[in-house]
């Protein structure tokens, strides 16, 4: 079979499937695993694919940029979403902050003398709060992601299977009103979803233009979110739908200019 036609055959599955693994592919096309991989890698590189770790995704699902890429996205909504959260954070408690800019915007608003512990996966939101002495911090450590500067991975995981959580403030790289909240990849949508199981609230930090995105992993829906923080230019018809859902609805004044 030539490389074309795997190239064909592989795009089929994945399109049926909606992910193909490695060692299936290979079981299917009777070729190496090794020839697989280089398959998939000049899929990824044509852009007709996700390559991840063991697989591929659909090269629709959208791709995690890297941090200081996305801190500099939409940063007024964020900072203004970040001081509305301030408003859910109370002396004493444990809250937990995941490695999202919008997560990194609440760090470096916290106030000077506010006593709490931070738990967390985002080495930008330990260097931010290294030197609040009233904060303990709490860094679940496990396998850096250099795009998304936060750690993963079963460690992370683990760590954080010990810890109990007030309230974790999270994002997401997509909100579908349907499917929930997603990430691009496995490991983000793992960690995040064990912050959420340890958590007794869980609040959404999200500018307008995150809703309608889907990535490729869901790891929340939307009866599993408590409070939903945005910016005034979401849609009046997504912020009813969301208060369908349960959740309590949060709009930051976003300054102009």
């Amino acid at each position: 079979m030539f490389a074309e036609e795997r190239h064909l055959q592989i795009l089929t599955l994945l399109e049926r499937q909606g992910r193909v693994r490695v060692v299936d592919l290979a079981r299917e096309l009777q070729v190496t695993e090794e020839t697989v991989r280089r398959d998939l890698e000049r899929l990824d590189q044509d852009g007709r694919l996700q390559r991840t770790h063991g697989g591929a995704l659909p090269g629709s699902a959208r791709r995690e940029l890297p941090f200081a890429q996305r801190q500099a996205s939409q940063l007024a909504a964020k900072t203004a979403i970040a001081h509305a959260a301030l408003a859910l954070v109370a002396p004493g408690q444990v809250i937990a902050l995941d490695g999202s800019t919008s997560a990194f915007a609440m760090a470096s608003s916290l106030p000077d003398g506010l006593a709490l512990t931070v738990v967390t996966t985002s080495l930008p939101v330990v260097g931010a709060l290294a030197d609040r002495e009233q904060v303990r911090v709490v860094c679940s450590g496990g396998t850096l992601d250099p795009t998304s500067r936060s750690f993963l991975g079963p460690i992370a995981a683990e760590a954080l299977a010990r810890i109990n959580i007030h309230t974790v403030f999270l994002s997401g790289i997509g909100i579908d009103l349907e499917r929930g909240v997603s990430e691009s990849t496995d490991d983000l949508a793992a960690v995040k979803r064990r912050l959420i199981e340890r958590a007794e609230r869980v609040v959404l930090l999200v500018d307008h233009t995150k809703f309608g995105v889907r990535g490729a992993i869901t790891f929340a829906t939307l009866g599993d979110v408590d409070v939903v923080i945005t910016d005034r230019a979401v849609d009046p018809a997504t912020d009813a739908a969301l208060a369908a859902h349960g959740a309590r609805i949060v709009l930051a004044d976003v300054p102009s200019g």
